[in-house]
């Protein structure tokens, strides 16, 4: 049975080899056609997002709002949770801006997926395999990213908004409020998705476990310094809360990628 077993892989993976080489390889043109239509059809949906958004705009405002609203009365000053307007154009200009974060957030499992399906054609029948694993841990991780940044953002107000101390009466205009609120999510959303960019890389063998285990200094000063850039507020407080969390995603990739490796290696000894 096990001969036969044997045989049979065997016969498989030569079909499978045979229909890639049969396979024609796409010339330039074709690239660049192939990329345009991906990133059409991730255009629309980001533009039909967006305006399902702007329709909703009051709700999704709260919402936003909610962080700077439940700080406490004498960190917020005399206006309260109120956001200034100082120019005509500027509450179009927030409704804009507003409706665009959503738009992107909630169209990150169809542009992950064009950006994937764009490369896919370049790997391994293998490594095709890992293609919804992809998406669910792409959107999750760009979703729980964003999620951490709201909850961190009252903490990350009440000590920027508090440092000056009793003399400053603050008032903040609903355009800088609303570049810190998008910059901190989306910022936090793209950052947690190293992790999946290293795991990729050790799916294709570019780096291993001990490779990582070995340069985990170096990772930590990199993440260290990724999060005083990436942070808008740039202080030491919010800089420290996106670096903690990337540095336990980054020990778990390790145990992902020896986990993987170690099933990968297994099947092929059988």
């Amino acid at each position: 049975m096990e001969g036969a077993g044997d045989l049979r892989r065997r016969r498989l993976a030569f079909l499978r080899k045979r229909r890639k080489a049969n396979r024609p390889a796409m010339t330039m043109l074709e690239h660049l056609d192939e990329l345009r239509s991906r990133l059409i059809i991730s255009l629309a949906t980001f533009v039909a997002l967006s305006i399902v958004a702007f329709i909703f705009y009051e709700p999704i405002f709260s919402f936003i709002l909610q962080p700077l609203c439940s700080l406490p009365a004498e960190v917020l000053g005399s206006r309260g949770c109120r956001l200034v307007q100082l120019s005509v154009l500027e509450g179009f200009q927030v409704r804009l801006k507003m409706t665009a974060i959503v738009g992107l957030a909630a169209a990150s499992p169809v542009w992950l997926y064009e950006l994937w399906a764009f490369i896919v054609p370049g790997l391994t029948v293998r490594e095709k395999r890992y293609t919804i694993p992809f998406l669910v841990s792409a959107v999750t991780l760009f979703l729980a990213g964003a999620a951490f940044a709201y909850l961190l953002l009252p903490q990350a107000m009440e000590l920027l908004l508090g440092i000056g101390g009793a003399p400053l009466d603050p008032t903040l205009r609903a355009d800088s409020y609303i570049n810190f609120v998008g910059l901190m999510l989306i910022a936090f959303g793209v950052t947690f998705e190293l992790p999946l960019v290293l795991t990729f890389l050790g799916l294709v063998g570019v780096v291993t476990p001990a490779l990582l285990r070995k340069h985990r200094r170096a990772a930590l000063v990199g993440i260290l310094a990724l999060s005083a850039i990436v942070t808008p507020s740039q202080d030491p407080y919010t800089m420290m809360l996106m670096a903690g969390p990337l540095y336990l995603l980054y020990e778990l990739t390790i145990l992902v990628i020896a986990l993987i490796l170690r099933r990968r290696a297994r099947g092929e000894s059988l």
